[in-house]
C-alpha cells in the first residue's frame, strides 16, 4: 500500500514540474513572439521593396544578400516551434509587413533604413 502512495506522489510531483516547465517555455516564447514577428515582417517589407523596378537602381548587391541572410536567420529561430506555429508567425510576419507597405509613402526612402536593418539584424545573431 505504501508503494502506490508513493508513486502517485512522484508522479504528481513529476507532472508539476513538468507543466511547470511548458508554462515557463511558452512565457518566454511569447515575449519573443512579437519581436520576432516585427522582425521577419521588416525583412519580408524589404525583401519585397527590394523587388521594385524603382528601387532596384538604389540597391547594392549586398543589400540583397544580406537581406536573404536576415531572412534566414528567421528562420532558423523558428525551426524549434511545430510547424503550425511556423506558419501563424508566417501569416502574421506577412501582415506586418503589409502594414509597412501601406504606411510607406515611397519605398525607395526605405532602402537606407532596410540596409541597416538587415546588417545589424545579421550582426546581433551572429554574435
Amino acid at each position: 500500500m505504501y508503494y502506490p502512495e508513493l508513486s502517485l506522489r512522484v508522479l504528481g510531483t513529476l507532472f508539476l514540474f513538468l507543466f511547470s516547465l511548458a508554462l515557463r517555455a511558452q512565457e518566454l516564447d511569447s515575449s519573443n513572439w512579437t519581436q520576432t514577428k516585427d522582425q521577419w515582417g521588416q525583412v519580408l517589407f524589404c525583401q519585397h521593396i527590394y523587388k521594385m523596378p524603382e528601387v532596384q537602381t538604389r540597391l547594392y548587391r549586398f543589400d540583397i544578400e544580406q537581406c536573404n541572410t536576415a531572412g534566414q536567420v528567421i528562420a532558423d529561430l523558428l525551426t524549434g516551434h511545430p510547424d503550425q506555429d511556423q506558419l501563424r508567425m508566417k501569416a502574421q510576419a506577412e501582415q506586418h509587413a503589409y502594414r509597412l507597405a501601406q504606411h510607406t509613402s515611397e519605398p525607395y526612402h526605405s532602402v537606407a533604413a532596410c540596409r541597416e536593418y538587415c546588417r545589424e539584424l545579421v550582426e546581433s545573431r551572429s554574435r
